[in-house]
């Protein structure tokens, strides 16, 4: 009776994309920021050997709490940020030293198109000339 649909991609679909472009420019950096923090507390727990549980005792945090810090998701206080660049052992502003990348790049392939039998010496600097690869 009812046909299944096959799963939307997110970026098939450009859902993700509109999502990002309904956001404020100060949102999409806040974000960003999030996640590199995060990211940026990861590396320095993966440099040390210090595993997510070991630093979740040093802390004196559940586990499933550090994994929500390192989601990327979590608004740090200062407090917070304070507690764990004291438990990393290193100065806070440690932690928020990361060039900013943006969460998702755009690359696009080309190839030129096959050259028709009737045109002479085509421009290769044309974008006529190429035609994207999915």
């Amino acid at each position: 009776m009812f046909s299944k649909q096959p799963k939307k991609s997110l970026f098939k679909d450009n859902l993700l994309k509109t999502l990002l472009d309904g956001l404020k420019e100060v949102e999409k950096v806040q974000v960003e920021t999030k996640f590199n923090l995060a990211q940026n507390i990861e590396n320095f727990l993966k440099n040390k050997g210090i595993s997510k549980s070991e630093f979740a005792a040093i802390l004196g945090k559940s586990p499933s709490e550090i994994s929500k810090w390192l989601s990327g998701k979590h608004n740090f206080t200062i407090d917070t940020l304070m507690e764990i660049a004291h438990a990393l052992k290193v100065d806070i502003t440690e932690l928020l030293k990361f060039k900013p990348e943006p969460l998702f790049k755009t690359e696009i392939k080309v190839q030129r198109k096959a050259k028709s039998g009737d045109s002479k010496e085509e421009d290769s600097s044309s974008f006529d000339n190429y035609e994207m690869l999915e």
